[in-house]
């Protein structure tokens, strides 16, 4: 395995990576790898299998429909 050194880095950058990290359960070096990684071998999508499980979950959600009257009715009480 190759180790290459990470020279010039921003202080900005370098803390939301760290932050990034702690919220990951990873080392600062373990999520700049796993960064790296995701940005050079994108995971394939199964498009087909995604469709589906939208269409499943759509099929279970009830949506709110609001007419013009309801929008109308919630401003006028104070919601934006």
């Amino acid at each position: 395995m190759a180790d290459v050194a990470l020279r010039g880095i921003s202080t900005d950058v370098h803390e939301a990576l760290r932050k990034a990290a702690a919220r990951n359960h990873r080392s600062l070096n373990g999520e700049i790898l796993a960064r790296l990684e995701a940005s050079v071998r994108p995971a394939a999508v199964d498009l087909g299998g995604l469709l589906a499980r939208i269409r499943e979950r759509g099929g279970r959600t009830r949506l709110a429909t609001l007419g013009d009257d309801a929008i109308d009715v919630l401003k006028d009480s104070g919601r934006p």
